[in-house]
């Protein structure tokens, strides 16, 4: 079901809008016309699609660019998170400023962010059009059009289909099999009848794009007069809400098994989860035997132009030897238990890492474990965490498990390490 605008356009207006797409009554009967083409759905949107900046204070140019458009209210623009993030993070440096198709120009502000799923709301202080009608995505395999300001040559319209939910995520991305370049995040999608159904937000080239379905517009919270160090502790704050509902649902699944050599481990635990082989290729006459299985989730989420959140990545690596001698089997796999947390935090992002070594029991064997945190400083509450274990007590046989979380609660993570011990198990 479409969702509803609160500011309703006019009969004219609306028309004009979904074209030769309206649905006719004919008999109590519904009929639906041709569906649009891109010439008519970029006919009918351009004006209330707008090319939203971020502008630098001291020079006047732009830093970023991307799209918006009109939602809900004649003067507010539905965006990405990730377009105005450089203003929230530095908003003494920056202003938000947007660009109509016929060239005229004004201020923004911003009002809400998802920053979750990579939305924003900004306002103007006049009326810029009038609102789009929203809804839901079509079937699989329909046909979409995107719209947006591709590399800063002007609005531009690019047809595709709908690929489907993707189930590495949370629901809350959309393949588009069409070419989303950069400019053109924050844009609409639209479906066959002109309504839109998401908002562009990201592609991974060769006509592999991504949408966010436009239902997330709905739950955006406004913040009206907030502040951008406001809108760092919403921010915050709905991340870390999200990782806990997220691990715990994880925490809560059952999760399939998978072996490696002579231990039981969990395999994927979460539909958005994949795991690798990333064994490397054995020489005859190599002197030990590596055997390693890596699995990470994509569950990104933007936070800066250098910071990306939301990340789990675990690996299990098995190590075995009948030539070594105990002693040089035990400095080679010391050098190996040496996870490193990958991240382009720098120190003014987070704090330094606090770690604790620890000797415990796993299902009979002997582990040294070592956990490690730190804190992001502009958002209270998220956290990185390492954590490495490593078998003891075999003479040429060792196992290690590592496991990586960027942007979590820590309470959180520690909960699904422990789940992690408690179903690693050693087969003979």
């Amino acid at each position: 079901m479409p969702l509803k605008a609160r500011h309703s356009a006019s009969l004219t207006a609306w028309f004009k809008r979904i074209g030769t797409a309206t649905l006719l009554m004919i008999a109590g009967t519904p009929l639906c016309a041709n569906a649009l083409n891109s010439q008519a759905v970029f006919e009918n949107s351009e004006d209330a699609v707008y090319q939203v900046r971020v502008i630098n204070r001291q020079t006047g140019k732009k830093n970023t660019i991307g799209s918006g458009f009109i939602y809900q209210y004649n003067n507010r623009l539905a965006t990405n998170y990730h377009v105005v993030s450089t203003f929230i993070d530095k908003p003494d440096d920056f202003e938000l400023r947007y660009l109509a198709s016929n060239g005229s120009e004004g201020a923004l502000r911003l009002v809400a962010v998802d920053a979750v799923h990579d939305l924003a709301l900004v306002e103007a202080d006049h009326p810029l059009g009038t609102p789009f009608t929203v809804g839901e995505p079509p079937p699989k395999g329909a046909t979409l059009f995107a719209m947006g300001n591709p590399l800063d040559l002007g609005l531009s319209i690019a047809a595709g289909t709908n690929g489907g939910v993707l189930s590495q995520t949370d629901e809350s991305r959309i393949l588009f099999s069409g070419s989303l370049n950069p400019g053109m995040s924050g844009g609409p999608t639209f479906d066959e009848q002109g309504v839109v159904v998401g908002i562009n937000v990201s592609t991974a080239s060769n006509d592999i794009s991504f949408i966010v379905p436009a239902r997330y517009l709905e739950r955006i919270p406004v913040i009206d007069e907030a502040s951008p160090k406001t809108f760092l502790k919403v921010i915050g704050n709905q991340i870390h809400d999200y990782q806990v509902g997220y691990i715990d649902r994880i925490n809560n699944a059952a999760w399939p098994p998978t072996d490696i050599r002579h231990i039981r481990a969990p395999g994927s635990v979460s539909p958005t989860i994949r795991c690798w082989d990333g064994s490397p290729k054995q020489d005859p006459e190599d002197l030990y035997r590596r055997y390693s299985i890596r699995c990470q989730n994509e569950n990104d989420i933007y936070l800066t132009d250098r910071l990306n959140v939301g990340r789990i990545i675990y690996e299990y690596l098995w190590l075995e030897s009948d030539q070594l001698e105990p002693m040089r089997f035990y400095r080679l796999y010391s050098s190996l238990n040496n996870s490193q947390f990958s991240a382009g935090a720098k120190k003014d992002d987070v704090t330094r890492f606090r770690c604790t070594t620890r000797f415990v029991d796993v299902n009979g064997h002997d582990f040294k474990t070592t956990i490690c945190k730190r804190d992001y400083k502009n958002y209270p509450g998220l956290s990185d965490v390492l954590f490495t274990a490593a078998m003891l007590g075999e003479e040429r046989t060792g196992f290690i498990f590592n496991i990586d979380l960027s942007g979590t609660d820590y309470n959180a993570a520690v909960r699904l390490i422990a789940r992690f011990l408690k179903e690693i198990r050693w087969q003979p």
